[in-house]
């Protein structure tokens, strides 16, 4: 048996860092998407942003985007 990487899952952080994503968003991946990079690449496609904040990377989809307090 030969085993192989199914790649990564990157999902949605919440509106801030207090609240979850109420949808449980994750990026839909595009088949050759293997690395973290390569999937927030295809997220940024969909609408998604990244940013850093308390020294981590936070993902957020479209829908938390639009409701995320301003900064």
């Amino acid at each position: 048996m030969t085993a192989h990487p199914l790649g990564v899952e990157v999902s949605c952080d919440g509106p801030d860092d207090q609240t979850d994503c109420p949808d449980s968003a994750a990026v839909r991946a595009s088949f050759g998407s293997m690395t973290a990079p390569q999937v927030r690449a295809d997220g940024r496609r969909d609408g998604w942003t990244s940013r850093r904040s308390l020294g981590r990377l936070r993902d957020v989809c479209p829908a938390c985007r639009a409701s995320a307090p301003s900064v």
